[in-house]
């Protein structure tokens, strides 16, 4: 949880959207709209709308859904919206079965995507082969071209 995310208040008309927004997702999955709850709702990542960028919130809360049988299921839900001009748009959403998932939905949400493909060993290894292949082929072209001009 980012350290802002727990202390900030939120208007009333920002929690009824992330609590529709938690039912849609349980509806999704088909479990029963009047049998299931939502449960611990809350924010766990603010990032504030800035000029240069929207903003982000993404929002926990813990289910328990009755599945058409009857069968209750502990769900664990993950809601990510973003700011944009001051209106909160939905982004994603996510139900899982076991809270480590939800937890790895919020660290890749939160981690900056630009620094992960570098952060891969594999990854830089493809693109020095690729960079050097490219350097490859130049130095020969530039060879014959060289040869040829002498010709």
């Amino acid at each position: 949880m980012s350290s802002e995310a727990g202390n900030l208040q939120f208007s009333h008309q920002i929690w009824q959207t992330v609590v529709d927004q938690a039912k849609k997702c349980l509806l999704r999955r088909e479990f029963c709209p009047d049998q299931s709850r939502i449960e611990n709702l809350r924010c766990v990542h603010f990032e504030e709308e800035i000029d240069s960028s929207y903003g982000r919130q993404l929002w926990y809360f813990e289910a328990v859904g009755i599945d058409p049988v009857g069968r209750r299921h502990m769900l664990y839900g993950a809601l990510e919206f973003s700011i944009q001009y001051g209106l909160l748009e939905s982004s994603q959403a996510a139900l899982f079965d076991d809270p480590d998932h939800r937890q790895r939905f919020l660290y890749a949400a939160t981690r900056p995507f630009r620094n992960r493909v570098w952060l891969n060993a594999s990854s830089k290894i493809w693109v020095r082969l690729v960079v050097l292949g490219v350097s490859a082929i130049c130095l020969a072209t530039a060879i014959r071209l060289i040869a040829a001009m002498l010709q």
